[in-house]
């Protein structure tokens, strides 16, 4: 039987203990033992939460790398090199994860969605809704990874709908909006059969009710995704962490995290394979001597959050610092790579010598009562990041992000966030400042801003927007807040803007570098992986 699907029923079917969340071991079963053994929906359920910790760290690859938060300091043989610097293969393994591990789960959820869809117990409704849930969240990230953004037309191929659990039904790939119908078909029946309140490493009424906020601000359906949003926040379920607690968002496990909608739950010592070697976070930073700490945050997402050094999210980066007493005054050459000039406080100044001259940055008053600082190059002035004398790789200052690291205090542990409450007033505001409510967008941007420990001169209005538009600063907000969360590149594209990567990093290697993506470039969509067109017998057709 030569079918793409085969493998991924049997793999669905043939569970075993590693896959429980609760660790409780169970054996194989079988489609038909589903109905006569009790419980055995629930395990399969348990195992495709469970599988979701095997399909979390590429989808994080996939999906953050080729954004603006983040900076490569060398190349690598390792396949998340192309997804970083969209040059695309039809062989990468870290895409082809992506696509076998969601699919393996789909299946799973199949089973069980088969098997309830009719009945009227409650217990079998709550298992219904969470598996609907999962499949529903799945299927948006892959169509997000492999098709069009939604707004570039809904006939676009995207991925197939595998609906079933049988390994004879092979569909082809089903068109963008064909998908995000299924999606939100689901997410709907889901809402209305939830039965019990569960801790947020569960599906819940409320995590139904964000991807939905999501899925209609994809769509442009922004009144839709208000409604959806204020279910959400009326829901009383949930709460913003407090600014002091901010910067300890990720050491926090997800079930003590009032902000938390859902996250995919990782669980200490156990669920940390070669000491956090190789985890998300290790390439982010070097932690208790753990972690290769090549990719660091970008110069461009630096530049934002240091606008006011009160931001707490600040403290999400840890510049990596010699130890030397000297500061550094870091600026872009117009090759966009790092330079840096030895500096000396002097009051509110910086001095620095060049040529035997002492020579002072400028200093221009941010309004805030400081300054921000440049240095004049050839000419140029080049905006200036003061941090102490920093370690260094290729050329690269090490500014380690530290999002996905720290739970519990071990190393790299980490429970990815799949929805949390500051996105959701991040998708109201979105809508509202789209529908021209532009007060109402501002109130909660500020909302979030205010969290973060932003003074009140750094608040918007209406008469001060810092020369941007209301839609531009909710865009801005949403980087700032959702970095490292698989956010930028699809906030970038779904809305028709250009992807500017003119900043240092090795994604401007090579001889035909991408600096300056485009929302129809052919590049913003994976390639479906060949071993996965091959199996399917031409069913499948590729990308452009």
């Amino acid at each position: 039987m030569k079918t793409y699907f085969k493998y991924i029923f049997l793999a669905c079917i043939a569970f075993n203990s590693a896959c429980s969340l609760d660790k409780k071991p169970y054996d194989a079963i079988t489609s038909d033992e589903l109905d006569n053994l009790e419980g055995s929906l629930g395990s399969v359920t348990l195992g495709n939460y469970s599988r979701l910790k095997g399909w979390v760290e590429n989808w994080h690859r996939v999906t953050e790398y080729p954004g603006t938060n983040v900076a490569l300091s060398g190349t690598t043989t390792d396949n998340l090199f192309y997804s970083y610097n969209y040059n695309r293969l039809v062989t990468n393994s870290r895409v082809n994860n992506v696509w076998e591990q969601s699919y393996k789960i789909i299946v799973g959820t199949n089973i069980v969605i088969e098997k309830l869809q009719d009945s009227t117990n409650p217990e079998d409704q709550q298992l219904l809704a969470e598996n609907l849930y999962i499949r529903s969240m799945l299927y948006f990230y892959l169509t997000n990874i492999f098709g069009r953004p939604y707004n570039q037309g809904l006939d676009n191929l995207a991925v197939p709908l595998k609906l079933s659990s049988d390994p004879m039904d092979n569909p082809p790939r089903a068109t963008v909006g064909d998908v995000y119908t299924q999606i939100e078909n689901d997410l709907l029946k889901a809402e209305s059969l939830f039965t019990q309140s569960k801790e947020n490493i569960y599906a819940s009424r409320e995590a139904v009710q964000a991807l939905l906020a999501r899925i209609y601000l994809y769509e442009g359906k922004n009144q839709d995704a208000i409604t959806y949003a204020n279910k959400v926040l009326s829901s009383g379920r949930f709460s913003l962490l407090g600014t002091s607690q901010l910067a300890n968002y990720t050491t926090i496990t997800p079930e003590s995290n009032s902000e938390t909608i859902f996250a995919i739950r990782f669980v200490k010592d156990t669920d940390y394979p070669d000491n956090g070697w190789y985890t998300v976070g290790s390439l982010y930073a070097t932690i208790d001597g753990a972690g290769w700490g090549e990719m660091y945050a970008s110069r461009p997402y630096l530049e934002l959050v240091r606008k006011y050094p009160s931001d707490q999210r600040n403290k999400f980066i840890a510049p990596k610092t010699t130890g030397s007493t000297n500061l550094w005054a870091l600026y872009v050459t117009d090759n966009y790579t790092y330079a840096h000039k030895v500096v000396t406080k002097v009051g509110d100044d910086y001095q620095y010598s060049e040529d035997g001259t002492t020579k002072s940055l400028i200093k221009r008053s941010n309004n805030i009562g400081s300054y921000d600082y440049w240095i004049n190059v050839a000419g140029k002035e080049k905006k200036v990041l003061i941090d102490s004398e920093m370690e260094m790789r290729n050329g690269y200052p090490k500014y380690y992000i530290l999002k996905c690291s720290g739970q519990e205090g071990q190393g790299h542990l980490w429970s990815p966030v799949i929805s949390r409450l500051a996105e959701i007033y991040l998708i109201r505001a979105e809508a509202n400042a789209k529908l021209g409510n532009n007060q109402a967008a501002l109130d909660d941007v500020n909302i979030i801003r205010t969290r973060a420990g932003i003074p009140a001169a750094g608040l918007y209005n209406l008469t001060n927007l810092d020369g941007k538009s209301v839609f531009d600063i909710v865009m801005e907000e949403r980087q700032l807040e959702l970095a490292w969360e698989g956010h930028n590149k699809f906030d970038t594209f779904r809305n028709g803007l250009v992807l500017n990567r003119q900043y240092p990093g090795t994604h401007l290697s090579g001889a035909s570098p991408k600096s300056i993506v485009a929302p129809t470039s052919n590049d913003i969509v994976e390639y479906i992986p060949e071993s996965q067109i091959t199996a399917s017998g031409g069913i499948l057709v590729q990308n452009p």
